[in-house]
């Protein structure tokens, strides 16, 4: 933690530059693919499992499911947690531009969707 006196003049590390938010959303969004994907799987494997006429699914598609679903929300609640305290309260303390850190936080979902772009999942 800095000094009101001190900033970061002459240092490699400026959070006020848009490489340093970009940088770390980007890395946040290669933790969030994984929740990203127990979500793809959740709307479009799970509906598509064989489900008789009286709402009797077959066992390996609810176990999936639920294994899916424990996934992405510990995992969605991890990378939100990343990100509240990357782009919101680390800048805050730092003094650094808050816009900047929550304008980059759009880059998150961006390893997700290059990977489906290029069919890795």
């Amino acid at each position: 933690m800095r000094g009101s006196g001190e900033g970061s003049n002459g240092t490699w590390w400026n959070g006020s530059r848009l490489w340093a938010p970009a940088l770390a959303n980007l890395l946040i969004g290669v933790v969030a693919v994984i929740p990203c994907g127990c979500v793809w799987w959740l709307l479009t494997e799970y509906p598509s499992a064989r489900c008789g006429g009286d709402w009797a699914c077959n066992e390996e598609a609810s176990e999936s499911a639920f294994a899916m679903t424990g996934f992405a929300l510990i995992g969605g609640t991890v990378v939100l947690g990343l990100v509240l305290v990357v782009d919101v309260l680390m800048p805050r303390q730092e003094d650094w531009r808050l816009r900047n850190w929550l304008g980059m936080a759009a880059l998150v979902p961006v390893p997700f969707a290059v990977g489906r772009a290029l069919g890795w999942w």
